[in-house]
């Protein structure tokens, strides 16, 4: 016959085994998430000036929530308008449900596998709707000729991917 104390250990090493399981999954998520993050630009979600999706051939990957922030991170609607001409701003809205689970984000431009540049300055969150409005000059690489589909990634204060997905600038 078996102890209880013994039972006790035994259902807390199992426990912890779950949990370590667990964890590693989603970091293993969360990295295979952000590689794809950084892969260079295909397709664009095309939306209206109301962030409506216009074409239903939409790039699949785009705007998804990375592993570590479902539950407490959403966007009902891509990023708005796409595409946009270079004398527009691009709207992003995303809402937050606990301010614990993520303090602050940025936004970034990728233009190749080593080259990013912040196009945002740090943010704080707020426990709701977060509103990020961009410049298409500030978004493209070059700036005199911004013409291009650009990779755009939101990430946490620590440099965890929130979120990614491709803007065109006609």
């Amino acid at each position: 016959m078996s102890s209880p104390k013994l039972n006790r250990i035994t259902v807390a090493f199992v426990s912890l085994f779950v949990l370590l399981m667990i964890s590693c999954t989603q970091s293993d998520d969360q990295r295979e998430f952000e590689k794809q993050a950084i892969s260079l630009p295909e397709n664009f979600t095309q939306t209206d000036n109301n962030g409506q999706i216009v074409d239903n051939n939409t790039d699949p990957d785009d705007w998804r929530i990375a592993p570590f922030f479902q539950g407490f991170v959403y966007m009902d609607e891509p990023p708005f308008p796409n595409a946009l001409l270079s004398n527009q701003r691009l709207t992003i809205n995303f809402f937050v449900t606990d301010t614990g689970a993520l303090s602050g984000f940025r936004v970034l431009a990728l233009y190749d596998r080593t080259t990013v540049k912040p196009v945002s300055p740090d943010m704080t969150v707020y426990s709701s709707l977060n509103t990020i409005s961009l410049d298409p000059l500030d978004i493209a690489q070059f700036p005199q000729n911004p013409v291009g589909l650009y990779r755009i990634i939101i990430e946490d204060d620590r440099g965890n991917i929130i979120s990614y997905g491709d803007i065109k600038i006609e």
